[in-house]
């Protein structure tokens, strides 16, 4: 069965100032493929992830996501960047915020501003049914669940994510209270719990101690193995050769070369990615 196309990048630019650190780069990822991004530091990988979730505005090209150019201007991209998890090195977590707040604020945010906005509706609505015929009213939006509701919902599922990766007992914790490979478990059930069609890692564990990084990549594989569809920009070598199903090295904001992990690094084609394979793999 042919997999669904779920993000089409064609011809990506962005320069700051001068300089051009994405210098046309195309990529189609579908549904369930896991691509690791490589390359030296430097090499526009992060600036491209950035530019996929729109947190960069792209200088040229097109970010085709169901169906819409996300690099268009006119195109809400708040609406779509809640189907695109992003999980960053530094975990970004509110700090003032329980770890439990942390993964529902966002569902709680958005589920409470589509319920206003259908009162809204409904209030004006309603003040033009005083001009109106008795069979001529128009009826109102349902507002669907309370709030109450809404927050017991976000905070049950919550609890369903942090259950599995083992941090229901941190519901009530605060980040300053829990290990960075806990911070940044709890960054990616966050996302999670906004049900996105892809997610997107940037060197989601660069910035753990060694003993953490394990525990990170597990939840990671996990993902993999049921399915998400991720780009992630790693150094780890042995996620990219293992759970991948494609790896890309990128130099100076261009593809160098794509593969699938084995060809990709036992036979590696360009001088560039064979040089760079020889210092990171010992």
């Amino acid at each position: 069965m042919e997999k669904k196309l779920v993000l089409s990048v064609k011809n990506l630019k962005k320069t700051f100032n001068n300089l051009e650190v994405l210098k046309g780069v195309d990529l189609d990822v579908y549904e369930g493929d896991v691509v690791a991004i490589v390359g030296p530091s430097g090499c526009g990988k992060s600036t491209f992830l950035r530019c996929l979730n729109c947190l960069e505005d792209p200088t040229g090209g097109s970010i085709l996501f169901n169906g819409e150019d996300l690099a268009d201007m006119k195109v809400d991209i708040n609406v779509h960047r809640q189907k695109i998890g992003m999980v960053f090195q530094q975990f970004n977590l509110f700090n003032n915020l329980t770890v439990l707040q942390n993964i529902t604020l966002a569902p709680i945010t958005i589920a409470k501003k589509k319920r206003s906005k259908l009162k809204n509706k409904n209030f004006f609505i309603k003040i033009a049914n005083l001009f109106k015929g008795k069979d001529n009213k128009k009826p109102l939006y349902d507002l669907g669940k309370s709030i109450a509701q809404i927050k017991q919902e976000a905070e049950n599922k919550a609890m369903e994510l942090l259950k599995t990766i083992g941090l229901e007992d941190k519901a009530n914790s605060y980040p300053s209270q829990i290990s960075g490979g806990q911070k940044q478990r709890v960054a990616i059930v966050r996302a999670l719990a906004m049900e996105p069609d892809v997610m997107l890692f940037d060197e989601p564990t660069s910035a753990l101690d060694p003993e953490m990084v394990g525990e990170v990549l597990n939840v990671m594989t996990t993902l993999a193995k049921e399915g998400m569809t991720m780009i992630v920009v790693t150094h780890e070598m042995g996620f990219a050769k293992e759970v991948a199903n494609r790896v890309i090295f990128i130099d100076e904001g261009i593809i160098v070369e794509e593969a699938e992990p084995k060809e990709f690094f036992t036979n590696p084609k360009n001088p560039r990615l064979k040089d760079f394979l020889s210092k990171v793999l010992v």
